[in-house]
């Protein structure tokens, strides 16, 4: 469409008119206006200014919700993008706090094998002590005097 002194915004793909090339085409159609009812007065035009702006209007929401629709887009993209990424650190944290768990296992394991060792060690001691407090009472006086020989330094 090639109008002479219209503005470039007339000229691009409507798919690709921002709000700011709206604003450019209000103010080329009110420099329009104008010369019309320089012309033939406000009459002329009466009943169509109104619908023109109107339908400037309707325009300008228009290119701003294609303008907010990339933007939406790019915003839902993100959304979805962190969402997998906290999916996959839960996933993550659910392993590891199985892997700890087993390990945790395996340590109570390994303790309550020490604590029964320790148990039998101690019984096995006052077993020992028992025994050698008995045989201690048998000795005789020779057999003291005896060992006590074997010891001296």
């Amino acid at each position: 469409m090639d109008v002479v002194g219209a503005p470039p915004a007339l000229e691009k793909n409507a798919a690709e008119l921002t709000v700011m090339d709206v604003y450019d085409i209000a103010s080329a159609v009110g420099q329009e206006f104008e010369r019309v009812i320089d012309q033939h007065g406000c009459e002329a035009i009466a009943r169509l200014m109104p619908k023109v702006v109107r339908v400037l209007e309707i325009l300008e929401v228009l290119v701003s919700r294609n303008h907010i629709n990339p933007e939406m887009e790019e915003l839902r993209l993100e959304l979805d993008r962190l969402r997998l990424e906290r999916m996959d650190r839960i996933e993550k944290e659910r392993k590891h706090q199985k892997e700890l768990e087993l390990v945790e296992d395996v340590w109570r394991g390994e303790a309550q094998d020490l604590l029964t060792q320790i148990a039998q060690l101690q019984e096995e001691n006052k077993q020992l002590m028992t025994n050698l407090s008995h045989k201690d009472i048998n000795f005789t006086e020779e057999e003291f005097q005896k060992h006590e020989g074997k010891f001296d330094i």
